[in-house]
């Protein structure tokens, strides 16, 4: 069981970061959560790709 939860902490915390910051971006979320949990350099890229939006617009959803 320790096993499980181990792997779960290893590729499901990434994966999940990964999910939330490329639906935020209005990126595909599937994909960038795969590649997150797969590698966790991709939550670097996605961090340090987002663009701020004006100030007058709405945040996206």
């Amino acid at each position: 069981m320790d096993e499980k939860i181990f792997l779960l902490l290893w590729f499901g915390l990434p994966g999940a970061a990964g999910l939330y910051l490329a639906k935020r971006r209005g990126k595909n979320p599937l994909l960038w959560g795969v590649m997150s949990a797969l590698f966790p350099f991709f939550l670097f890229v996605l961090y340090y790709q987002y663009k701020p939006m004006k100030k007058d617009s709405p945040p996206p959803t």
